[in-house]
């Protein structure tokens, strides 16, 4: 091997390069003002920098900024074209946003957006003016923005064990990663907390939260975190560039991150965390969850506590994935094993439980795989649990019918006691209690296998008539006749449980290849849309429209009856297709409209959209289900690639 070959870039490397230099070409840069804490210049900064590239003949305009009253900023706006704001009236108050539509149609090569954390006012395309900045890069933009350090997502509990404060408006790691130029404007605590007494900070009088805010001892935290984050920023793209260009150089370890997800008050903190591991090995991770039984019984607020932190965890980067199985620590264990998983991440118990814990179980499971047992607290106290650690009460009809059946067995027992022997009675007892193991539920099997050894010691058993047992052999008997019907109702409750998720598997997957099938047979673009409308009706009942483009405008080329078509629906569908994103409800765009709307993506180009609303409401749009529904898109994207390319 020649010494020029050793230095030739690895094909990999070239092709990420390529690549990346292609999404330049399309999408704008985003640089980020980056400061510790509010009042270190970082609005003052980027006008001042704003104005130099002005004298330069750059074609800059201001989006939004916030000023603060501050003169000497608001000096700095100055001979600046400013798109006016778009005002926004909400319980009195008039808010002011940035006028998306104005400064795409306008479409300057530099727009400044002031607070990148910000929230925006309901009723707003966005919920976050991140989502309104990525909208400006993807129409070819330059954006210029700011933002502290407390307002990302993964240091949320950082910096709440630093300043006592939750932060509520956070923006992912992702954006600052993908930012094309970090600017860190600091300046040292002392200088800051002379410019907040002197007025330069907050024009008007601060609150004791804001004073709180402002110690040395925070403000020292903050500087430090912020200045890791900027020089870690500063060695990946090292890394990236020594890859890229073959130098040599000391490469980290390939590692993948698992981290349960589970139902639970601490499921964002658990994968903030991950995430924060994942950044410093610079790994791939995964926010895994296993749907078991006990996900039918979660109330509102575990269900809530589970969809936040999958959705986190998809915004910081993560590869959701949700399967169905029994045991989740089995399923985690199989997973890890065949995806070459290095660690695992989970919620330390807090007590030592009667049975193993999922912990427990998977230190036993997963050999050459680290586990780290994070002790992640809630903010609040739990409630109080109600439900019983065996799974819920079985309905009164249950017991009842595990009566009846006892009742029947009982009834035959008389008739053949002179015929059988004692043992075969015996045997004959435990009928009623697999058969309420198999149908009646498990709690109904165990109160069957007691109430028929009490029938069958009081009628069958000297004394008759009598509940005292006068053989220790029988004791010992009935302890084993109950051990053995524990054993089974547990064995058919599990069975019965792989059974339903088998049945729903092979359900949707009947489903999957009949949908796979046609759209390959298909001649006829409206064969696609009619196949694409009946099969995914069949998967998730509800509306559903398909949208694709037509003489530069998106238009409906098939619906079902009940799919209303106005023009504020086809204004959702319309953004989805031209910023190949999702939309609509269960989304962070346009969450206010009455279905969800999604890009028929392939190979980077959108082919149109589906719109789909649900007779289940939110309760469809779990993970697993939006990637069935993003999949579903995918076919019929490339179906009709395939029949518009002859």
């Amino acid at each position: 091997m020649t010494e020029d070959e050793f230095k030739r870039p690895s094909p990999e490397a070239l092709l990420k390069l390529a690549q990346t230099e292609e999404a330049r070409q399309v999408r704008g840069r985003l640089t980020i003002y980056f400061g510790a804490a509010p009042g270190v210049g970082k609005t003052y900064t980027m006008l001042a920098d704003a104005r130099l590239r002005r004298q330069d003949g750059r074609d800059i305009v201001v989006g939004y900024v916030d000023t603060h009253g501050r003169a000497e900023t608001e000096a700095l706006l100055e001979g600046l074209e400013i798109i006016p704001p778009r005002l926004v009236e909400y319980l009195g108050i008039r808010l002011k946003e940035p006028d998306l539509e104005e400064i795409i149609r306008r479409k300057p090569e530099i727009v400044l957006v002031d607070e990148l954390a910000h929230t925006n006012a309901p009723g707003s395309r966005h919920t976050k003016r991140h989502q309104d900045v990525e909208e400006l890069l993807n129409a070819g933009i330059d954006v210029d923005t700011t933002l502290n350090v407390q307002h990302l997502e993964s240091l949320n509990d950082i910096i709440y064990q630093i300043i006592g404060i939750r932060v509520r408006e956070t923006v992912p790691d992702t954006v600052i990663t993908a930012a094309d130029e970090i600017k860190l404007i600091d300046l040292p605590p002392d200088e800051l907390l002379k410019r907040l007494s002197e007025g330069k900070v907050y024009t008007k009088g601060i609150g004791t939260a804001v004073e709180n805010f402002f110690r040395p001892g925070n403000l020292l935290a903050l500087r430090e975190i912020a200045l890791r984050l900027v020089a870690d920023s500063v060695d990946k793209r090292m890394l990236q560039y020594m890859e890229a260009h073959a130098i040599a150089g000391l490469w980290p370890v390939h590692e993948r991150v698992l981290v349960g997800v589970f139902a639970s008050p601490n499921a964002e903190k658990l994968v903030r965390s991950a995430f924060r591991l994942a950044t410093e090995l610079h790994a791939e991770w995964i926010a895994f969850h296993v749907e078991t039984e006990k996900n039918r019984r979660f109330s509102d607020q575990e269900k809530q506590w589970l969809n936040k932190g999958l959705d986190l965890a998809k915004t910081l980067g993560a590869r959701v994935v949700w399967i169905k199985g029994t045991d989740e620590a089995e399923e985690m264990a199989i997973y890890a094993r065949n995806h070459n998983v290095t660690k695992i991440i989970i919620g330390k118990p807090r007590r030592f439980p009667l049975f193993p814990s999922i912990s427990q179980r998977l230190l036993t499971r997963t050999a050459n795989i680290d586990i780290y047992l994070l002790d992640a607290k809630a903010d609040l106290p739990l409630p109080a649990r109600k439900r019983l650690p065996w799974g819920p009460l079985a309905p009164p009809v249950n017991y009842l019918l595990s009566l009846l059946a006892v009742a029947v067995v009982t009834g035959i027992a008389f008739g053949l006691w002179h015929r059988l022997s004692q043992i075969n009675l015996f045997m004959l007892f435990l009928l009623p209690v697999i058969g309420a193991a198999f149908y009646l539920g498990r709690g109904p099997s165990i109160f069957t296998a007691l109430v028929s050894i009490c029938l069958f010691d009081y009628l069958f058993v000297v004394p008759y008539y009598s509940f005292a047992i006068a053989d220790l052999e029988y004791f010992l008997s009935f302890v084993v006749y109950v051990i053995i019907a524990v054993l089974i109702s547990n064995l058919a409750s599990g069975l019965r449980q792989k059974i339903e998720l088998l049945r729903a598997s092979e359900s949707r997957s009947t489903a999957w290849d009949g949908l796979s099938r046609d759209l390959v047979t298909a001649v006829h673009e409206q064969q696609v849309l009619n196949m694409l409308v009946r099969h995914a009706r069949q998967i998730f009942p509800g509306e559903m429209a398909v949208f694709l483009p037509e003489e530069g405008k998106l238009k409906v080329k098939a619906k079902t009856p009940g799919f209303e078509i106005n023009p504020k629906v086809l204004g959702v569908a319309a953004w989805a297709f031209h910023n190949k994103l999702p939309a609509g409800r269960g989304t962070s765009t346009l969450p206010e409209a009455q279905a969800l709307y999604v890009p028929m993506m392939t190979s980077g180009r959108a082919m149109g959209v589906l719109g789909f609303r649900f007779a289940a409401g939110d309760q469809v749009m779990t993970p697993e289900n939006q990637v069935v529904l993003d999949t579903i898109a995918r076919l019929g994207a490339m179906a009709l690639e395939r029949i518009w390319s002859r």
